[in-house]
């Protein structure tokens, strides 16, 4: 009887120690048809915006807990790169790409932060700030489509703090490098 006291209370604690471990995810996908990516387990994804506006379709969004920080996503069409894949083509391309997305964002103050991949995908994270404050914008450009993600940190009122770290850039490059197609 000792010994089937034993072996049930054993397997109660296996089981409570692993379930407890599972519940708690680590990452996420925040995924859709066009693209997925991996966010902190503990974030809250909202598709409920995905919609096409003439040119941008925005993919939804994503934010932390304490609601601290927000992750959008969207997908641009530059027709003018249709005949370029950045992965493979020359530096020249590259730093052309580049002053494109600096041009695109010009009166939005904006600051090369670095070059990334994510697998083969080349992209940026750009600083930039608008009216409401400073963000970070990171774009994955695959073929003509560009995958673009806006970071921001938020106050408790819901307005933009431009206090971004060095901490918040390598977060958020951690999880543009996890991009990947989904069709």
């Amino acid at each position: 009887m000792k010994r089937f006291l034993a072996l049930i209370l054993t397997l109660i604690l296996f089981l409570s120690v692993t379930g407890a471990a599972s519940a708690a995810k680590i990452v996420q996908p925040f995924e859709n048809e066009y693209f997925k990516i991996f966010i902190p387990g503990d974030w809250t994804i909202d598709l409920s915006s995905v919609q096409d506006y003439f040119g941008a379709i925005d993919l939804g969004f994503a934010y932390s807990p304490d609601e601290s920080m927000l992750l959008e996503a969207s997908l641009f069409f530059y027709g003018d790169w249709a005949q370029d894949s950045l992965w493979a083509a020359s530096n020249d391309t590259w730093d052309d790409y580049i002053e494109f997305v600096m041009d695109d964002l010009k009166d939005e103050n904006p600051e090369l932060v670095k070059t990334i991949y994510a697998g083969q995908f080349p992209g940026v994270i750009i600083r930039g700030t608008n009216d409401h404050g400073s963000y970070l914008y990171g774009e994955i450009m695959v073929n003509a489509y560009a995958y673009g993600f806006y970071f921001y940190l938020l106050n408790e009122d819901g307005s933009v703090n431009s206090d971004i770290t060095e901490e918040n850039v390598e977060m958020f490059q951690s999880i543009l490098e996890t991009f990947s197609l989904n069709y």
